[in-house]
């Protein structure tokens, strides 16, 4: 699709969220009013692209408008009402969410599933669509759609090595097929690291989300962690294969006459300049933190002292020397070091106890206690008039049967202590409902997401089905042929000519769009704008 127009539509969006309230306003859409400071913030944030104050704010007002044209037709068609749209962005806003749920006292659950983690090493292998933090909307949902397809191919029999190479944007993947090697906890981001610890062996994970992009992971092997490994190493680059392997057997023959030589022979003779005025010691690390060559070799000498005999990896051939071996420590051992580790990790942001605390002291919560105890005095399967309200949070009413539907989904033997659960959760809800409403950063990001999908259903619809028509391409072919296309025939041109061709239907769309509505721009304020000579 246009890069460059999803490009404009990720500026239009970034910011819708803000606060409108005292603004004014730049422009109308059929007496809609549209403000000022939404699109000064937009152009500000992206004035570095461009090179010609006025032009470029007149520019950026034009698609403004235009952006804000379509949406409006989206939803005066009501595509916001339909449940692909609905079910697609209530699972955005869920995922969207999560960051907003965090508190701080979760950390101590973290710590104690980073240490259940730690003990067991994960081989897996991924496939990888990058995707930026800040992506837009269509080409979130591209990813999103084309590793569906990647993992119905595997799961139809196709080797997952096969499908990685055909899909994955990993640069690594044409040499490994995608496979990772061994990985423990905090070696990937956190996103990464919890589909591999939560998918079974041979299993194929559903997409999902790091601030790489989206992936979908098997895992081949689980086995008991190695811990962590101390070595020195000496290593000649893989230059000249004869004269390489000569100089690392040399060096060799030497080591079996007197290990104790390591250092000063990786002082001398090692191309690896970061260790070789320490003797060639490299930091401890852990199986999955080195290449999967170097690391079997090491973690599989024995003894301290023991010497590798020459191997090669990627970086050219070795020789390694055991220092140290460091197996898992104890759980209160290593508590402090793990929760900082933790605590600088984004496993943080997960719900917790302390976020619900501080919600139930800032919102207004009021129990209907005569209708309560009811639910203590008598047997509640047994209550009438079921549609009175129990429970508010601010202007939110529950009433009696929803907490009849909640006693029904689990054994509860205390209906106070269940009712206290049931409050927590109804307060965390209401907070989730809401949060678009009081938080502007989550509104401006959530806005994007819901503006674009309606604005990518509109595309769909007005610009990419109907660019599909062969006869209709064909005729627009023709009809520019003389002028667009001379002396070349359509099916070595037909990427370029279908690009046309969509631009050439959007601007018919957009045209239509200012006949159907009525937009009225403040010129003034218009003005005033451009006199601030914005860069």
């Amino acid at each position: 699709m246009k890069l460059n127009y999803f490009f404009i539509i990720t500026i239009l969006v970034c910011l819708n969220g803000v606060s409108q309230n005292k603004q004014t306003v730049l422009f109308s859409i059929d007496n809609t009013p549209f403000y000022a400071q939404e699109f000064l913030e937009n152009y500000n944030k992206n004035a570095s692209l461009v090179s010609d104050s006025i032009n470029s704010l007149e520019h950026y007002l034009k698609l403004f408008i235009n952006y804000k044209l379509k949406v409006k037709e989206a939803k005066d068609l009501k595509l916001d009402t339909f449940p692909s749209y609905i079910n697609e962005l209530q699972e955005y806003k869920n995922r969207l969410i999560q960051p907003y749920l965090k508190d701080e006292n979760i950390t101590k659950k973290l710590v104690l599933e980073a240490y259940e983690r730690l003990q067991k090493e994960i081989n897996a292998s991924h496939i990888l669509l990058i995707l930026k933090p800040d992506a837009t909307p269509k080409d979130t949902l591209a990813a999103y759609s084309r590793l569906i397809e990647a993992r119905k191919l595997i799961e139809n029999g196709t080797l997952f090595s096969d499908v990685a190479k055909q899909f994955s944007e990993d640069p690594s993947v044409q040499q490994n097929g995608g496979n990772l090697g061994f990985f423990t906890a905090f070696q990937m981001v956190y996103p990464f690291e919890s589909a591999a610890y939560s998918t079974s062996v041979n299993s194929v994970s559903k997409p999902f989300r790091t601030q790489f992009g989206y992936h979908i992971l098997q895992v081949h092997e689980i086995r008991p962690a190695h811990g962590e490994v101390e070595v020195a190493h000496i290593m000649i680059q893989n230059n000249d294969s004869n004269t390489t392997t000569s100089k690392i057997d040399s060096i060799y023959k030497l080591l079996l006459n007197n290990k104790g030589l390591f250092s000063e022979l990786a002082a001398k003779f090692s191309e690896d300049k970061a260790t070789t005025s320490k003797g060639g010691r490299l930091n401890k690390f852990s199986y999955g933190q080195m290449v999967e060559s170097f690391s079997k070799v090491a973690f599989d000498l024995k003894n301290v002292e023991d010497i590798s005999m020459p191997f090669q990896t990627e970086y050219g051939w070795h020789i390694v020397k055991l220092l140290k071996k460091y197996p898992l420590e104890n759980f209160d051992v290593i508590k402090a070091s793990l929760t900082q580790k933790v605590e600088r990790d984004n496993r943080s942001n997960l719900i917790g106890q302390a976020v619900i605390n501080n919600l139930l002291k800032s919102y207004k919560i009021a129990v209907n206690n005569e209708i309560f105890n009811e639910f203590k005095t008598k047997d509640w399967r047994t209550l009438t008039k079921l549609k009175t309200p129990l429970l508010s949070i601010n202007d939110k009413e529950i009433k009696q049967f929803e907490f009849i539907k909640y006693l029904e989904s689990g054994k509860f033997q205390d209906v106070s202590k269940a009712f206290s659960k049931f409050k927590e959760q109804e307060v965390l809800n209401y907070y989730k409902e809401t949060i678009e409403f009081s938080n502007k950063e989550f509104a401006a990001t959530y806005n994007e997401f819901k503006e674009g999908l309606l604005l990518f259903d509109m595309l769909e619809q007005k610009v990419w089905e109907k660019s599909k028509d062969s006869v209709a391409l064909l005729n627009y072919f023709n009809t520019f042929k003389s002028t667009k296309y001379k002396e070349k025939e359509l099916e070595t041109i037909k990427g370029t000519v279908i690009s046309d061709y969509q631009n050439y239907l959007e601007n018919l769309w957009i045209e239509a769009l200012h006949k159907k509505y009525k937009v009225k721009i403040n010129k003034s304020e218009k003005t005033r704008l451009i006199k601030l000579n914005i860069k």
